[in-house]
């Protein structure tokens, strides 16, 4: 019976060392690339949601719901990819995704009415969702356990970069060309990444000649069945503290501007430095978050971020309620990010409490879990302005009670002991 060689970073030579340290940072280099026109795919909208509102006639409850449905087949997607995950390459996910995305977004620059734009944002969100499991799938490749934590910051915060882009440049573009170049931009952008996908990725470093090469803490069991994801408490910890992520960048990024514009008298114009100053600090604490992950627990720093999302959703609440200077504005944007500062620790833990054979798809089951609040966050925050009558109180009291409850849920879930500590589909198991 023939066995396979099985090589690690410790067996093999430095020049191989070196190689694949070069690929590493290739591979991170483009899946920061595809995490950036995900994302800014995703809140293009949100970022010019007053002018295609008053192009399309679009009430407040109706803007919402366009920035939010993106989030129901994101989720859908995420029940899809996650299971096509065990058996496709990063590379080919990454393709499918990107171009599925790159040509949605193209028929999105002409649509004419409500219904159509949101046909369009629920096609981009099911392509975006493969892109983000297949990011995750190809980092899992390429890094070791111990470098996950912040390696995941890093393209979270890459996410993140892209809405401050959105804002920072969406904003004045749209005002000297129209929201619909915007979107043509972002549309070429996505399909020269898929261009770039199809040419460079390899998936790991096995691709690169290194036959039977782990990183050493692999557990390669492939045909556990799905099911074996749910018997563990973790993947409601991932999902529950991305729920706390995700309402608060969901709620934020679409209606802090106009709640500044409306009850601060914000000139329209300075939305662009609130959007880019958020997403700025967003990239921030995630950059710092992620490192801060791979030294202290994880279940804490998940436990830590869902408190501080709760004390942002307080911040814009007393931003709603008193008269404030500009400067004070920006400092709250610049602050907003701390609502994000763990959110590499949840993608690094389902790494850590699953196999390297189940990681990727619990990742997109935990996502379906808080990716529902992308979609709940704009909507309901939304719909509560509209009834009433253009009152942003209501609709960040809600944002706040939101992020209390999960805090509640993950100061219970999110404790170590000695009965989840093993590995799920580890050959031990």
């Amino acid at each position: 019976m023939m066995t396979t060689l099985t090589t690690t970073w410790t067996t093999i030579s430095e020049s191989d060392r070196r190689r694949i340290a070069r690929w590493q940072k290739g591979m991170l280099a483009l899946a920061i690339l595809c995490e950036i026109f995900l994302a800014a795919d995703w809140y293009a909208f949100a970022a010019v949601l007053p002018f295609v509102s008053e192009s399309l006639k679009l009430n407040p409850a109706e803007a919402g719901l366009a920035q939010g449905i993106f989030a129901l087949t994101y989720g859908i997607g995420m029940v899809v990819w996650s299971p096509v995950s065990r058996s496709m390459t990063a590379r080919n996910m990454l393709l499918i995704g990107l171009a599925g995305t790159g040509i949605g977004m193209v028929l999105q620059v002409f649509v004419q009415s409500y219904t159509q734009l949101v046909i369009l944002r629920l096609v981009i969100g099911f392509f975006d969702a493969g892109i983000f499991i297949g990011n995750m799938k190809l980092i899992f490749g390429w890094f070791p356990q111990s470098r996950r934590g912040s390696v995941v910051g890093i393209i979270l915060a890459a996410y993140s970069l892209a809405i401050t882009m959105d804002f920072a440049l969406g904003i004045p573009l749209t005002i000297a060309t129209g929201w619909r170049t915007f979107f043509a931009v972002l549309a070429i952008g996505t399909l020269l990444v898929a261009a770039v996908d199809a040419l460079v990725v390899r998936n790991n470093p096995r691709e690169l000649g290194l036959d039977g090469f782990t990183w050493g803490n692999e557990t390669p069991q492939q045909h556990l069945p799905l099911g074996e994801i749910f018997r563990s408490k973790w993947i409601a910890v991932g999902g529950f503290g991305i729920v706390a992520c995700t309402f608060a960048i969901a709620g934020t990024a679409t209606w802090v501007v106009p709640a500044f514009i409306t009850v601060q008298h914000m000139p329209p114009e300075a939305g662009a430095i609130i959007g880019t100053v958020m997403g700025l600090s967003q990239v921030l604490f995630l950059v710092i978050g992620g490192y801060m992950s791979d030294r202290l627990g994880k279940p804490f720093m998940i436990k830590l971020t869902a408190c501080l999302a709760f004390l942002t959703a307080l911040m814009f609440l007393w931003s709603v309620v008193t008269p404030m200077s500009f400067p004070m504005l920006v400092l709250f944007a610049a602050l907003s990010g701390i609502a994000l500062l763990g959110g590499g620790a949840i993608f690094a833990l389902l790494s850590e409490k699953y196999s390297d054979a189940l990681a990727p798809a619990a990742i997109g089951y935990a996502e379906v879990f808080g990716i529902f609040s992308a979609f709940v966050a704009p909507w309901m925050m939304g719909a509560i302005i509209n009834a009433s009558g253009s009152s942003f109180t209501g609709a960040f009291i809600a944002f706040a009670v939101v992020e209390l409850v999960i805090v509640g849920l993950l100061v219970i879930l999110a404790r170590e002991d000695v009965s989840q500590g093993a590995v799920v589909g580890s050959p031990a198991e």
